[in-house]
């Protein structure tokens, strides 16, 4: 599998988070570390851009439940989520992700649905 990078980039309020490679692991890590920079930086508006992380493994899964959580719950944020796989689309509804956040079929869709 390819090498986990993200990178972050902000439209107004929003952080877009774009990811590309394995989410497992490792790649999870990275994806938490970062993501929670922003938040801790009172960052609450998030779009999840997936559209080159064509797998992800059960704990990358729990590391974005987690981070879902962190936004929405811990501090009344809202998350967005984009550029899903078949694969990953019916992982995240399996494990309730897409409960917490919708998914929409392009960035721009989705940012402007998180916008606040």
């Amino acid at each position: 599998m390819a090498e986990f990078n993200v990178e972050f980039s902000t439209i107004g309020k929003v952080v877009v988070v774009r990811t590309q490679g394995y989410l497992d692991d490792a790649g999870g890590k990275v994806f938490r570390e970062k993501c929670t920079e922003y938040i801790n930086k009172g960052c609450i508006y998030f779009v999840f851009n997936m559209s080159e992380t064509p797998v992800i493994n059960s704990t990358g899964l729990s590391i974005l439940l987690d981070l879902m959580v962190q936004i929405i719950d811990y501090n009344e944020g809202e998350v967005a989520i984009t550029g899903l796989s078949t694969l990953t689309k019916t992982a995240l509804r399996m494990t309730g992700v897409l409960t917490l956040c919708d998914y929409y079929e392009t960035e721009e869709e989705a940012v402007a649905a998180v916008t606040p």
